[in-house]
Formats: C-alpha cells, sequence, structure tokens
C-alpha cells in the first residue's frame, strides 16, 4: 500500500490528491491519505510513503526532521529523509550556485551585521531559510524601515532570512515550474507574480496562486535537467518528484527560484498525461521497495 502523506489543514486544498488517487485506482494501486503527524499510523503497513502536503512543516521543523528519520525507518520515504533535510532549508541555494547552477541573486541573513543599508532599500522579497507556501514572506518596496523589521523579528525568532531584489520580469511572464516524475520531465506550468499589484487571497495554508499551463523554452528544460542531474549526482537516487521554479532574468537568462523536492503541488490537473506519469512513478517505487 502506499501513503500519501499530507496535514490536517491541508485536507481540501491539496488538489492534487484527489487526481493522484483516482490515476493510482486505474492503475490497481492501493493507497491511504494520512497525517504526518498521526501518532496511531502503523507506518510499517506501507511499502512506500510519499510527502504530499505536509504543508505546516515549516513552523515544526524539528517535530517534521524527527519525524521523517524515525518513519524512514518504518518505511520507504519518497522522497527519502536526506534529500528532505537537504531541502527543507532554502540554503541549499548556496550549493547549487557553488556548482554554476544559475540562481537568482540572494543574499543570506544570519545576523544583524549582514544587513546593509543598500540590502534594504532596494525593492525586496524577503522570507526565512524554512518556510513555505509563501507564508512568513513580504514584499518590501524600498522601504527600509519594514524590510528591517521584519530581518529582525527573523532573526530575533531563531531564523536565518533570505533577501531576493525583486525581478521585474516576474510582472510580465511570472515564474516557470518544470515537474519532473522519476527523473524525468513531465510538464510545466506558470504562475502569475505573487507580490505584484494583486492582492494577496491566503487560504489558511497558503497564498493562493494563478497557475496555468505553460510550454517551457529550451533553455528553461536545460536548466531543469541540469538540476535533476545535480540532485542525482549528489545523492545516488533519483527524486520521485521534483518541482523546479525558475524565473527569466532582464538579460532574457532563467535562474532557479527554488527547487522544492520535500510537499510541492505538481498541479497534475494541468496536463493530461500527468496522472498516470505521476501514479506509474508511484507504483514503480513501490514495487522497488518491496523488493
Amino acid at each position: 500500500m502506499i501513503a500519501l502523506v499530507t496535514t490536517q489543514a491541508a485536507r481540501g486544498h491539496d488538489h492534487d490528491l484527489e487526481i493522484l488517487t483516482a490515476a493510482l485506482d486505474a492503475a490497481d494501486q492501493k493507497w491511504q491519505i494520512v497525517n504526518w503527524d498521526d501518532a496511531s499510523i502503523d507506518w510499517t503497513q506501507f511499502s512506500i510513503a510519499v510527502l504530499r502536503s505536509t504543508w505546516d512543516y515549516y513552523a515544526r521543523l524539528d517535530d517534521f526532521v524527527t519525524w521523517v528519520d524515525r518513519v524512514s525507518a518504518q518505511t520507504q520515504l519518497q522522497n527519502p529523509a536526506e534529500i528532505v533535510r537537504w531541502n527543507v532549508d532554502k540554503r541549499y541555494l548556496q550549493e547549487l550556485s557553488a556548482n554554476g547552477i544559475p540562481v537568482m541573486k540572494t543574499t543570506f541573513v544570519s545576523q544583524s551585521s549582514d544587513i546593509t543599508q543598500e540590502l534594504i532599500a532596494q525593492d525586496v522579497i524577503i522570507k526565512p531559510v524554512v518556510s513555505a507556501g509563501s507564508n512568513n514572506t513580504a514584499r518590501h518596496r524600498k522601504d527600509a524601515l519594514a524590510a528591517r523589521a521584519q530581518l529582525d523579528h527573523i532573526l530575533a525568532s531563531g531564523g536565518v532570512a533570505m533577501v531576493q531584489p525583486y525581478s521585474p520580469t516576474i510582472d510580465v511572464v511570472g515564474e516557470t515550474g518544470l515537474v519532473y516524475l522519476g527523473g524525468k520531465f513531465s510538464h510545466a506550468f506558470g504562475k502569475d507574480a505573487v507580490f505584484g499589484d494583486a492582492e494577496q487571497v491566503h487560504n489558511g495554508v497558503h497564498v493562493q496562486e494563478v497557475i496555468t499551463a505553460r510550454v517551457a523554452t529550451p533553455s528553461e528544460h536545460l536548466l531543469g535537467d541540469t538540476v535533476v542531474k545535480f540532485l542525482m549526482n549528489k545523492f545516488g537516487v533519483t527524486p520521485l518528484y521534483a518541482r523546479i521554479d525558475m524565473v527569466t532574468n532582464i538579460d532574457g537568462v532563467p535562474e532557479i527560484m527554488e527547487v522544492e523536492l520535500t510537499e510541492p503541488s505538481l498541479y497534475l490537473h494541468l496536463d493530461a498525461g500527468s496522472p498516470e506519469r505521476a501514479a506509474t512513478a508511484l507504483a514503480n517505487a513501490a514495487i522497488a521497495a518491496r523488493r
């Protein structure tokens, strides 16, 4: 049986689950949707446990990482614990950049002395390095006082912040996300500017977004494939699922914004063949785990 792992607050909001479970039914695969923090669950009954919408992990990181390690000893977690631990802290962007992968300009702030007037006087996006669903994320349009206040708040809570200049191209073309299943490209999507001029709407677990189908450009495909190859070389395994989010800079070059390997929405409704591809990837992983 396959565990599709979520959290109570995400139930009714993870629209991939309904699509994925129907595809698993069609593939004659047994499944169960479970909350990650449900102490009554016997994880040994599952061949694999697939993280789907554990969207509260950022607020309970220590508990979540402890659970990841514990469950990994009882069943096969997907993605594996080593990948998850690396991915929940966005300082992984530094490693991508150090390996020659284009990444959005990002400044990490771990202490007050890292904060300069030049940094906070720009049009910037600020968020903690451990975050999800645009929670605790804000845009400051050359408002140094507000930017400083948010950075001080993150530092005071024991966190590390990241500061990224707001890219004007996002207002024109948005973001592009590439979804990989079983290490192979599945489909792409476009995301309108989350922090543009439109008012944000929060559904209780994440900021609501305008998502549409998109055909990725050759340069976006190349960047996505490069990241997947890096992950395979680093961890020695192919991630069961990966979502690679990128933006195009003012020079027309795509750059990584985030690499989602823990609990990404996959937007399976945007591509007719993606539910079957997702179910096949999960079924293959479950079969391999039983061997």
